[in-house]
């Protein structure tokens, strides 16, 4: 069962910064893929460490930066980025279900999970029917400012 932890409570309608808009449209898609895998979903995250911040600054935090439905194509989206001196990726598996029919992380996570609920929303929506995972955003800025990398076609 999800657990209480605000970064589970998913707000549907206008961005609050430095979030996107979630739309209900987004949330469809998101609980159709969660039901679609029988009530669980297990999705990969690439997640961005900034290795300043981890040495020098507030600690060791992550930030989703792109998600995928397979552990083979998060790796691969993160060895297409690569690390460097500043800049680390880390690949992790995350279970959604839902909760009161919203998409929700069904297990409790780490202070360390910079990220909301929501932003898994935007993440797997983007993901293109047939697709098997989202654009990865190479910058630490908002989502829409990219730099963006993608799987190549298969």
């Amino acid at each position: 069962m999800a657990l209480y932890d605000e970064r589970n409570i998913l707000k549907i309608g206008p961005a609050e910064w430095p979030h996107r808009e979630i739309t209900p449209l987004m949330v469809e898609a998101v609980r159709e893929r969660i039901q679609d895998a029988g009530g669980t979903l297990t999705v990969w995250a690439v997640l961005l460490e900034d290795v300043y911040e981890t040495r020098l600054g507030d600690g060791f935090y992550l930030h989703v930066q792109g998600v995928a439905l397979n552990g083979d194509d998060a790796r691969q989206l993160a060895a297409l980025a690569g690390d460097s001196e500043w800049v680390k990726w880390h690949v992790k598996s995350y279970a959604l279900g839902l909760k009161d029919n919203m998409p929700a992380f069904l297990t409790a996570r780490p202070e360390s999970d910079e990220f909301r609920i929501g932003d898994f929303v935007v993440l797997l929506a983007e993901i293109p029917p047939g697709g098997t995972a989202s654009r990865l955003n190479m910058g630490k800025g908002l989502r829409e400012q990219g730099p963006y990398i993608s799987l190549p076609e298969k």
